[in-house]
């Protein structure tokens, strides 16, 4: 008795639906509506004409003309495997040689041969204090830093700098660290001297 009230109860429950609820279109009937609607319009479309017509041979076979006198076409591919291939670039290249002077090359070697060192540049001061103070701050950072002192139009200038590295990517490196510790700095390229 049991199994009946919950059959009854599932059954009941699939067959209720909420008011104001419709049923889905099943999707057979979605797809026939569809086939029927385009089936009707190419029916119209073919009665009102719009359909180009099928193209038709005009000709009519002749009897015996078909014993035409066919000529031999001349065989040309022995022709053209015997011709070399006129390629223009092996004349053209060698009159567009170019020759560079040795002193350029050697200018060139020279400005390649250069070697660099990397410089952190933090800040620059005019008071020499502020420079001394700047450098005792990153140093409590953890890096070594120096004052250059320069003289610009008459200025005295005092630039706190970290440095140098043997390669970009230490001083990058050295840089964010830098930041880290909330100082800004330039990474500088200088000549070994």
């Amino acid at each position: 008795m049991t199994k009946k009230k919950t059959v009854r109860k599932t059954a009941a429950k699939r067959t209720t639906r909420k008011a104001g609820q419709k049923r889905p279109i099943p999707g057979w009937i979605i797809l026939l509506s569809g086939v029927l609607s385009g089936l009707l319009l190419a029916v119209f479309i073919y009665v009102q004409g719009w359909v180009p017509e099928p193209i038709q041979n005009k000709q009519t076979p002749v009897p015996g003309a078909d014993k035409e006198v066919v000529q031999p076409v001349e065989d040309v591919s022995k022709d053209l495997s015997k011709q070399k291939p006129d390629y223009d670039f092996y004349s053209v290249l060698p009159e567009m040689e170019v020759v560079i002077p040795k002193e350029e090359l050697e200018q060139q070697a020279a400005r390649n041969s250069k070697e660099y060192t990397y410089v952190l540049q933090v800040a620059s001061f005019k008071n020499q204090s502020d420079a001394e103070e700047l450098k005792a701050k990153i140093a409590f950072s953890g890096q070594i830093a120096y004052i250059q002192s320069i003289d610009v139009n008459g200025t005295q200038w005092h630039r706190v700098r970290v440095g140098p590295f043997d390669s970009s990517r230490e001083a990058d490196k050295q840089k964010r660290q830098l930041e880290q510790s909330g100082h800004k700095a330039l990474v500088l390229k200088e000549t070994k001297s």
